[in-house]
């Protein structure tokens, strides 16, 4: 089934990290339909209110690329597309969209997710930096928490050296087993793709087994090769520095973890008073993160 994602662009040429995650990723750019989002600087000449009701209901102005006033956008979302086809990616499965900037570039992204149904929203360097803002303010952290129902990919600096593999992280919530559906449906067939299932025990009890089992039928469900998955239990105290340690080990192309409120590798708040999730977000580097509601 084809998959559709949602790239954000910028005018920094070098913050084009989804772009080059992407590329590294999938063994072929044509399985993919790829929408170029931007969003532009609010004109001097137009007014808009804050309407939070707004981001519900899904309306955003989308503005033809060659109507936006502003140069930077135009070469930038020409930019990436012309690089994608080059890089293999067929033109007519690339669509451009801009918008006037109304409630601040990442809460434009979101709502641009909403609406599209996109199969992922694919972040790139400088929306990274933004999307940890927000994860660290309390108040519009709970805005995310209720209004984010898509995949969200942080790319930072992918790089070539990196394996195509995914460190799946469990901990039994539906969150992180709907990443794994996830995980399956983006993996698919694809023979170059390892899923390595890691839960990272903090009680004495093990309740792995049940965790590795629904999420490995997941995985089967959607194609993945048996022999391509693999589990793993690590007990400690501090999740998210053990599944970064996982992840610098095994070379992981990706870390996938579901994000919940409560509790659970993605949710549950450390002795520092963040979660999992905000943690892996500012330590990451060179992998990229998949979180999953």
């Amino acid at each position: 089934m084809e998959k559709h994602l949602l790239l954000t662009v910028s005018a920094d040429r070098e913050a084009s990290s989804n772009l080059r995650f992407i590329r590294h990723f999938f063994d072929a750019l044509c399985d993919l339909r790829i929408t170029l989002f931007y969003v532009a600087s609010r004109p001097m000449d137009q007014e808009y209110h804050f309407v939070p009701s707004a981001l519900e209901t899904g309306h955003q102005r989308q503005v033809p690329v060659e109507e936006i006033k502003s140069p930077e956008a135009r070469e930038a979302l020409q930019h990436a597309r012309e690089w994608l086809v080059a890089e293999g990616c067929g033109a007519g499965k690339i669509e451009t969209k801009a918008v006037y900037s109304r409630f601040g570039t990442v809460h434009d992204i979101i709502q641009e997710g909403h609406a599209g149904k996109y199969d992922a929203v694919v972040l790139g360097k400088r929306c990274v930096s933004w999307f940890e803002e927000l994860l660290d303010d309390s108040a519009t952290n709970r805005i995310l928490q209720e209004r984010i129902d898509f995949p969200v990919w942080i790319c930072r600096r992918p790089e070539t050296g990196l394996s195509r593999d995914v460190l799946l992280c469990l901990d039994g919530s539906e969150a992180s087993m709907r990443m794994a559906d996830h995980v399956g449906f983006m993996l698919g067939s694809a023979p170059r793709h390892r899923v390595q299932l890691l839960h990272v025990r903090t009680r004495a009890e093990d309740r792995s087994a049940a965790m590795f089992q629904t999420a490995r039928e997941a995985l089967l469900e959607n194609g993945v090769n048996p022999q391509q998955i693999h589990e793993k239990v690590v007990a400690s105290d501090a999740p998210a520095q053990t599944i970064l340690q996982e992840a610098r080990q095994g070379h992981y192309a990706v870390v996938a973890l579901g994000r919940r409120s409560r509790e659970g590798h993605g949710g549950e708040p450390t002795r520092q008073g963040k979660s999992v999730t905000q943690n892996l977000l500012h330590l990451i580097e060179d992998f990229a993160l998949w979180i999953s509601k």
